[in-house]
């Protein structure tokens, strides 16, 4: 359990490739195998079954599930800047479940 997050946002199937590939180079970050594209990553000093934020791409942008931190950006900047740097708009919303 965690705090979850709906960054909403309208991606062209260039940025999205673009999202992918820079999570994919984060070292903190693990792609997952268990359906769509969707990561996992670690901080350092993470060494348990747990990870810090797990990030999918979905047709309507991004879920974020940040398991330490009331933050949805926390642990990436990195995408933030690229969102930022490409004018994407987009909305954050906390889901409650």
């Amino acid at each position: 359990m965690g705090f979850e997050f709906r960054i909403a946002a309208r991606l062209t199937p260039g940025q999205r490739q673009h999202i992918a590939q820079l999570l994919d180079t984060l070292p903190q970050a693990r792609r997952r195998h268990d359906g769509g594209p969707a990561w996992e990553l670690r901080m350092a000093g993470n060494t348990g079954a747990m990870p810090n934020v797990d990030v999918a791409l979905d047709a309507g942008g991004l879920s974020v599930c940040q398991y330490g931190a009331a933050d949805a950006w926390h642990g990436l900047p990195a995408l933030r800047g690229y969102l930022d740097a490409q004018g994407v708009a987009y909305a954050v919303e906390e889901v409650d479940d």
